[in-house]
């Protein structure tokens, strides 16, 4: 598979993506093939901790399938703005994604590189703020940073990490030339697996090492400036608003909120997708729960009744293998973000927040019976199961406040912490 032979633009590099995963291929890419200025738009990406992404998308000329599953069929789509790749955890690879962020022609830098990629030390920001010293010291212009995570407030979060620390004058530039842009992202994108890869070829009559599974549903919602340009994104439905927090929340409390709460107790149950897990009568009630504290704190005009129901059409696809062992991944960070904010303002509504407690009652289970996933805390995880209280540690590594809230509240104490996880282990 190669350009020439199927005919398919080769547009000049104007984007700059940092982390090489299924989601961006999935959602950004696809936005910018379909906008109606797409072949303007060309895309540089980069893996930042392994370079497997890169190895095996470069001989393909950064081309790759995408596979959209709804519940009966699929359809196969070449997706082609990505016409650079590199492995940005080497010293040849950072070198080049450093030039190609300080060049003048590029407008946009990106980043999908999980909640745990946003500490400043983290190898992406790292690559950033090299970035954009050498184009400050190029004096090459201003652009766009455009995180894709899901995090609250992910261009705030960008900014702080990027500027923190930093030189005067490269503090000023800053200000004046770098815009952070704030996104909410949508699409649920499960592993690819052996089967897809003989499914494209079966499909199209060419051999694909990278496809990429995604639901026909996608959202992009963005707030934020873009002071050298972008792709038309809007002319295929993503939108642009004025306040992006409300949007936010609801995507990261109802979505990613009620997956974190099947990967740990659908596991727990013997599940091993989304499909089977929210099937259980047992874990769909908590889902809802879960949903009934998440729409008190959510504006009207997010519909969160019929977004939530949109959800568990979405979840029952079963068609979509999203793994429950893959969404655990990185449970910590997280929690951190999806289900203790909503505890916290539970608590300061008078209320238990017990339906965010699910969320890491589920996960301290999980951990206790043994369901490991990488988190990027694996050595305070370690300590904390081999403590005298194991339990209690947990809640600690997470958050403090949680842990002391949960031995010290009468209504909320480590003694009932766990009723309902155990009896949700119980299938019977």
């Amino acid at each position: 598979m190669n350009r020439p032979a199927i005919q398919l633009p080769e547009p000049p590099v104007r984007m700059v993506h940092l982390g090489l995963g299924a989601f961006h291929r999935a959602h950004q890419l696809w936005y910018t093939q379909h906008a109606s200025d797409a072949e303007a738009w060309g895309v540089a990406a980069f893996t930042m901790r392994s370079p497997a992404a890169a190895e095996v998308l470069e001989p393909q000329e950064g081309l790759f399938t995408l596979i959209e599953r709804g519940p009966e069929t699929d359809s196969f789509e070449v997706i082609w703005p990505l016409v650079e790749v590199g492995d940005g955890s080497s010293a040849a690879g950072l070198e080049r994604l450093v030039e190609l962020i300080a060049a003048p022609e590029t407008a946009i830098v990106s980043l999908t590189v999980t909640e745990a990629g946003y500490a400043p030390d983290a190898p992406a920001l790292r690559a950033l703020r090299r970035g954009l010293e050498a184009r400050f010291a190029a004096g090459a212009g201003p652009l766009a940073v455009m995180p894709c995570d899901n995090l609250s407030g992910n261009g705030q979060l960008a900014r702080k990490a990027v500027t923190t620390g930093v030189e005067a004058g490269f503090a000023d530039w800053l200000e004046r030339s770098v815009s952070f842009v704030s996104t909410s992202v949508d699409r649920i994108t499960p592993r690819t697996t052996a089967a897809e890869l003989a499914d494209v070829e079966a499909a199209t009559g060419w051999f694909d090492a990278a496809p990429v599974v995604c639901e026909p549903y996608r959202s992009w919602i963005l707030e934020g400036d873009f002071p050298a340009g972008r792709p038309q994104w809007e002319s295929v439905g993503a939108r642009f608003v004025t306040e992006l927090a409300p949007w936010e929340q609801r995507k990261l409390w109802m979505l990613n909120g009620a997956h974190t709460l099947l990967a740990n107790a659908g596991r727990l149950r013997g599940h091993s997708t989304v499909a089977q897990a929210v099937a259980d009568p047992e874990l769909l009630a908590a889902v809802r729960d879960f949903w009934v504290e998440a729409a008190a704190h959510l504006p009207e005009d997010v519909e969160a009744e019929s977004y939530g129901e949109d959800l568990l059409a979405r979840f029952g696809n079963a068609r979509i293998e999203h793994l429950l062992a893959q969404i655990a991944q990185d449970s910590v960070a997280k929690l951190r973000v999806r289900a203790l904010p909503l505890w916290r303002a539970e608590r300061a509504a008078g209320r238990s927040g017990r339906g965010a407690l699910r969320l890491v009652e589920a996960w301290v289970e999980a951990l206790l019976a043994g369901l490991r996933s990488p988190d990027a805390e694996d050595a305070a995880l370690d300590a904390a199961l081999q403590s005298a209280d194991p339990r209690q540690e947990l809640l600690r590594v997470l958050d403090g406040e949680l842990a002391d809230a949960l031995t010290d509240s009468p209504s909320v104490d480590s003694s009932t912490s766990t009723a309902h996880i155990e009896s949700v282990k119980d299938p019977s």
